[in-house]
């Protein structure tokens, strides 16, 4: 009994230190550094994730999620954008259960804000881009992301997590959401957190 409760404290201590996020090449991530984020490494399947335009919009502030296919000609289509990780605090290297923003390392000009914040959309909170005036008459949420290890064996994953601004102690996971016009899109969710993975942008990585 004294050993599993030794066990089971180590674990929970363990899992509050924070650790060095590594990419797929077992490199860490470094603050300001353009990574692809991806939802999957297995073809067919979920990639990266990207900007598109919702509906009556003009500028794109959605965050979709781009998915890969076994007969696709180019396979970096499914990377999707690069994005960029930016610690709050001063820091060169990016670890666990530190607080961020997240932006994409191509921004477009017409939006408010290059931040990811959280949109309420049919009835759930959806991951975006931008302010008020880039999604009229939506809920919006501000705060801060964390990066925690996922528990799977072998390849460094992660889950993400979205603390609001105002209410930091009420913290929510990232899952996988497909909303009305059937994009799969990242949505807040407290019950299934999908583990996510890091590329570093290499341009000779799919060089011929």
């Amino acid at each position: 009994m004294k050993l599993a409760l030794l066990g089971f404290l180590f674990l929970l201590l363990n899992s509050s230190i924070a650790q060095v996020v590594l990419d797929q090449d077992g490199n860490p991530l470094v603050s300001g550094g353009d990574y692809y984020m991806m939802m999957g490494l297995i073809s067919p399947g979920p990639g990266g994730v990207s900007l598109a335009t919702g509906n009556n919009m003009t500028c794109p502030v959605d965050v979709n999620i781009v998915f890969c296919c076994r007969t696709c000609i180019e396979p970096q289509n499914c990377l999707g954008e690069a994005v960029r990780l930016n610690p709050l605090a001063k820091i060169g290297i990016i670890k666990t259960n530190l607080r961020l923003s997240i932006t994409f390392a191509k921004t477009p000009s017409c939006a408010q804000s290059p931040e990811w914040i959280l949109v309420k959309e049919e009835g759930a909170w959806l991951v975006g881009i931008g302010g008020p005036e880039d999604n009229p008459g939506k809920e919006i949420l501000t705060g801060f992301f964390i990066i925690e290890r996922s528990g799977a064996v072998g390849l460094p994953g992660y889950t993400l997590k979205f603390c609001p601004k105002h209410l930091p102690q009420i913290c929510g996971y990232l899952g996988l959401h497909t909303d009305a016009n059937r994009n799969t899109r990242l949505a807040l969710t407290y019950s299934t957190p999908h583990v996510v993975y890091f590329l570093k942008v290499d341009e000779g990585r799919y060089a011929i």
